[in-house]
């Protein structure tokens, strides 16, 4: 059994009797701290993921002990300026002990259930996007033509219809080839 929870903006995997290090909280060694958003969870081979957080879910730990980490040195230089800045700095973090992961027995099925209405609430969207894609542009072509402006120029010279060139460029954008090989093809006929 684990948990992926979210403490001081940070996240943090929870098993039991674990000892973690977190950002600094403002509790005394051996007090009893709540972390309410879980945002995963495993029991049993049953995950349990949150929308952000798991519903009912939380983490006990008990504050260890406060400390500060590891020096670091923090050096700023401006070539040719003269301008030198050393610094060091010591982040502070509170040690606690993971008691007891607590999740919900079964209220999550009909939480699992809540999906479900929102593909009924989906096509109203779809309904109301379609009218909207039915319009094309002024010059003709449907909306959801991708073609790079000197493809498109140089199909407007010739007389080419941009919606009958294949394109071969990412997702389907018609290039300057593309029209170059339509026109070929034109002449070719």
């Amino acid at each position: 059994m684990y948990a992926i929870f979210k403490a001081q903006g940070k996240q943090f995997r929870a098993v039991e009797d674990a000892v973690l290090r977190i950002p600094s909280l403002e509790a005394e060694p051996g007090e009893t701290v709540t972390f309410g958003d879980v945002l995963l969870a495993e029991q049993d081979g049953d995950v349990h993921v949150g929308a952000p957080c798991v519903a009912g879910a939380s983490v006990a730990a008990e504050v260890v002990s406060h400390g500060r980490g590891d020096k670091i040195i923090v050096y700023k230089m401006k070539r040719r300026k003269g301008y030198r800045r050393k610094q060091g700095h010591r982040q502070g973090y509170t040690e606690i002990r993971i008691l007891g992961i607590d999740l919900p027995d079964e209220p999550q099925e009909p939480a699992a259930a809540a999906p479900e209405p929102a593909p009924e609430a989906e096509p109203a969207p779809d309904t109301e996007a379609a009218p909207e894609a039915a319009p094309a542009p002024d010059d003709g072509e449907p909306a959801s033509m991708d073609i790079t402006p000197v493809a498109r120029k140089l199909a407007e010279e010739h007389g080419l219809d941009p919606g009958a060139i294949e394109g071969t460029g990412k997702d389907g954008r018609i290039l300057k080839s593309d029209v170059d090989r339509a026109i070929a093809a034109k002449e070719g006929d």
